[in-house]
This record gives C-alpha cells, sequence and structure tokens, in this order.
C-alpha cells in the first residue's frame, strides 16, 4: 500500500507544513494579475509555469492566444487515469475599493476574522488564488510523500476568466489532441459557506452580454452631434426616451411583467427532466431561502416563490437584465442639456440550449419589427466570429468524477447539497462541451466570501465544520484517490 493512502501520514505532513503552504497562498496574491487592465499577468503566467514544475511536472508551457497566455502542465505518473485539473490566475479590478483589512490588496494579510482565528484578505484569496494553491500544495505534499500520484494531472491555467474567458474555448479546440486521455475535470474551489455547508455544483448557466445604442445620428431624429439644451426638447426628440421605450418592449406582458416578449426568446429551452427534479426536491429540502434572502438584502423574491418552485426559476429559466444604462447627466445640480445618444448593458443568462447567436438573432430582429431597427446592437466577436458568450454546461450525476466529490464529502463528514447547476457563470462549457465532453466538478472543502469585493477572504485556520487551509488540501488528496478508484474500478 502506497504512504499516501494513510490518511494520519497526509494529514501530519500537510499540517507540518503548514506556515510554508500560507506562504505560497500569499505569495501567489501578492502577484497582481488583472486580465481587465493587463497588469501583472505575464508575471503571474511565469509563476503559475513555475508552480506547476514545483509540484512535479515534466512537461510546462506558456501558450499564446490572442488575449491572456494559457499556462499547461502535464505531470505523469504513469497512472491509468488521467484527470484534467482548471484553474484561473486572473483576478478581479480593485480600483476604487475601499479595503479595510490591508493597505493593498496585493499585500495580503493573515488576520482574525471572527468566528475564524486566521482568515488570508488580499484580492484572489477566495476567487481563486487560495484554492488555487491549497491544490497545489496538496500536490506537492502527496508527491514527497510517494513520489506518485494516485492519477496523472493535466494543468489548464487560464488568464481571462474575469473577462468572460475568449479565448479558452478556442485553446482547447486548437490543442484538444493534449486532452484526449483526459476522464474528467475538477475546478479546486472553497466550496463550504460561513455555516460549514457543502455545495456540489454540477454545471452552470451561460451568460451573454450586449450593447444596444440609441443615437441621433443613426436615428435621423434628436441630437446629431453633441448634446443641445433641453429648451428645445418641445421640437427635437430624445435618443433617451427612445431607448427606453425600446426597452419596455421586451418585458411587455400585462400579466406577468418578468416575462421576456422578445419572439424567440423561449423557443431553444431544455426542460428540467425527471432527473433534474429530483435533484431539485431534494435539494429544496435543504436551501434556506430566507437566509438567501437575508444575504441578498432582498425582502421578496418574485411571486413569493420558495421551494422546488423558486430553484427551478432560479436554475432553469434565462434572464434579460439591464446592468446600468448610460445617457447623459446625473451629476449635482442641473445641467438642462438633451443628450445626443444613450446606451444600455444587457445580460442574459443562458439556459440548455440556448446560444448567444440566437439570442442575437431574436433581440436584433425584435427591435426592427418594433420599429426601432436603427438602435445598433453592439456585440463583440469571438476568435470564431461568434457572438460572444459563455456557454451553458452539464455534467450527468451519475458520472464516475461526481460520485467520487460525494464519496470524498461524505468520508470527511459532510453530506453535500447537490445543484442540478450553478445560477452564475464560469467557462465550464470549455470542458463539457465538444470537442472534449467531459465531466467536471467543482469541489473542495474550505471557505471564504468577499470575492470581487473588498476585504475578499480565505479561511486558514477554520471553525466548526469550516476546514481551513489543511482541511482543504486534504480534502484534495481524497478525491485524487476516489477519482482512481472510480475510473479503475467502474
Amino acid at each position: 500500500m502506497a504512504q499516501a493512502e494513510n490518511p494520519d501520514l497526509v494529514e501530519r505532513a500537510i499540517n507540518e507544513r503548514l506556515d510554508e503552504h500560507i506562504e505560497n497562498v500569499l505569495k501567489l496574491i501578492r502577484q497582481p494579475s488583472i486580465a481587465a487592465e493587463n497588469r501583472g499577468i505575464e508575471e503571474c503566467a511565469k509563476l503559475v509555469r513555475n508552480l506547476f514544475k514545483w509540484v512535479g511536472c515534466t512537461t510546462t508551457e506558456i501558450f499564446r492566444t490572442p488575449g491572456m497566455p494559457v499556462v499547461y502542465g502535464h505531470l505523469d505518473c504513469g497512472a491509468k487515469t488521467t484527470i484534467l485539473v482548471y484553474l484561473m490566475y486572473d483576478v478581479k479590478q480593485v480600483e476604487g475599493q475601499h479595503w479595510t483589512l490591508v493597505k493593498d490588496p496585493f499585500e495580503p494579510r493573515v488576520v482574525e476574522m471572527p468566528p475564524f482565528r486566521r482568515v488570508i484578505v488580499g484580492r484572489g484569496a477566495v476567487n481563486s488564488k487560495g484554492p488555487m494553491m491549497a491544490f497545489l500544495n496538496a500536490i506537492r505534499t502527496l508527491m514527497d510523500i510517494d513520489g506518485r500520484l494516485p492519477v496523472n494531472l493535466k494543468f489548464v491555467a487560464e488568464g481571462e476568466e474575469e473577462i468572460s474567458s475568449p479565448h479558452l474555448y478556442g485553446f482547447i479546440v486548437e490543442h484538444k489532441e493534449l486532452f484526449r486521455d483526459a476522464r474528467a475535470v475538477i475546478m479546486p474551489l472553497a466550496s463550504q459557506n460561513i455555516k460549514g455547508e457543502v455545495s456540489l455544483h454540477l454545471g452552470c448557466k451561460g451568460v451573454y452580454e450586449l450593447e444596444l445604442e440609441c443615437s441621433g445620428e443613426s436615428w435621423g431624429h434628436g441630437p446629431t452631434k453633441d448634446e443641445i439644451h433641453s429648451s428645445y426638447a418641445p421640437l427635437v426628440e430624445s435618443p433617451v426616451w427612445r431607448l427606453v421605450n425600446a426597452l419596455a418592449t421586451m418585458k411587455a406582458d400585462p400579466v406577468d411583467p418578468e416575462l421576456v416578449t422578445v419572439k424567440g426568446f423561449y423557443d431553444d429551452i431544455r426542460a428540467p427532466g425527471q432527473n433534474d427534479r429530483a435533484l431539485l426536491e431534494t435539494l429544496a429540502k435543504r436551501v434556506d431561502f430566507d437566509s438567501i434572502k437575508n444575504s441578498l438584502g432582498v425582502k421578496r423574491f418574485y411571486n413569493d416563490l420558495s421551494g422546488t418552485k423558486a430553484l427551478e426559476r432560479l436554475l432553469y429559466t434565462p434572464t434579460l437584465n439591464i446592468q446600468g444604462i448610460k445617457a447623459g447627466y446625473t451629476g449635482p445640480s442641473f445641467m438642462t442639456i438633451l443628450p445626443s445618444r444613450a446606451k444600455v448593458k444587457l445580460e442574459v443568462r443562458l439556459v440548455p440550449e440556448m446560444s448567444a447567436e440566437r439570442v442575437n438573432r431574436a433581440l436584433t430582429e425584435h427591435l426592427r419589427s418594433r420599429g426601432f431597427g436603427d438602435i445598433r446592437v453592439i456585440a463583440t466577436d469571438d476568435d470564431f466570429g461568434r457572438a460572444v458568450g459563455e456557454k451553458w454546461a452539464i455534467t450527468d450525476p451519475a458520472s464516475p468524477c461526481v460520485q467520487a466529490a460525494v464519496t470524498t464529502y461524505k468520508e470527511l463528514g459532510y453530506d453535500p447539497e447537490i445543484w442540478p447547476r450553478m445560477a452564475g457563470t464560469a467557462p465550464l462549457h470549455a470542458f463539457t462541451n465538444p470537442p472534449l465532453g467531459l465531466p467536471l466538478v467543482i469541489f473542495g472543502l474550505g471557505h471564504g466570501a468577499k470575492a470581487h469585493a473588498p476585504d475578499e477572504y480565505y479561511v486558514v485556520e477554520g471553525s466548526g465544520p469550516v476546514k481551513g487551509l489543511a482541511g482543504a488540501e486534504y480534502s484534495y488528496v481524497r478525491l485524487l484517490m476516489n477519482l482512481a478508484r472510480a475510473y479503475e474500478n467502474p
């Protein structure tokens, strides 16, 4: 029997190295890597490549894309099963944020944050450099103990997740031969909430973001160059009101004001099947909807929904959301202008089988048919000339990798809440959809919060059922062992 299969030995080794492992997390956070600003990306990609070498990868490479680089690593242990590991090394912007627990979000600190004795505070602490480094710490520990892993690993670390991963899918398509032997994908993440409850998500919604612009120049009415004095409003029409009126036609059902009235918007969606409904019914018995409302700061849900109906709407219903409208003047006092243009940022959350391209066509045709054909639909194309958007992703709950994840959690004393998918979006489709078509699980004990926000944190020393860094690392070790068993002995 391999030494690494001795739980006491592995846990002891992780705990003996905990100070070193904390410093590894801090070092990774100290390296800025903001894709939206192209800040520190090259330096972080090189750091990640060195980390892949550190854990034992004999093959590492920084692949160039039209955007930020993808870092690849292959750790071949001669095992029967190969698992693909998806990581992200970029983080969100910090400009304009007020952090209270650190002076600089890229100078992370270990601080006390009740109920936890120690947490790491810094940008990327939980999303997701903390879990990423915890996974790599675990791999290095196993390699030091046994000189090998129970599975082979292939790493893909991208630097554009926070800007919707516009080039990850293109990279996978171009280099699909690298991954032909992979059986499944794991994404390390802190999956415990502050109560210690564990969630296991089996996919996600997709997302398509676009802008609409109404201008006097394209309309042929209203100010055609710059804003004019508002005293001319009796004679000159407003592009801002025209855009507002156009938006109003997209949710114009007199009975259900939340129903999207764009023809064809709901045509492609896949209704939840029998297995999906069984998951929803089980999940509804465990989800505390009042706590969700409190955490969001909302007083009620749509139509006061709760239970299975709330989950079905959250996870299986597409959305058409207004992120923001930009037009004219909103500063102090008044400016008495009539603006020449207005823009709105829209977001569509896609469910299976929707696509960004079909949504784009439906919205464009809707505007034309309602007499708003002059309003520009502004969508950025990806490497393949398609409307940019992240696709939805699905993993079969009967997949061996899902069963290995559930088994691992239960062995460690947790009964995970199994969600058919996340209501949000991640670039999981690059792996779950063709050409790879692999099952994927987001996995890991540990807790953190305030991703994208000031004072983002990741727990180092847990409290009660919430595991700290050592517990997170140990959960990854156990997962790899169970993945080997699941695929070698189906």
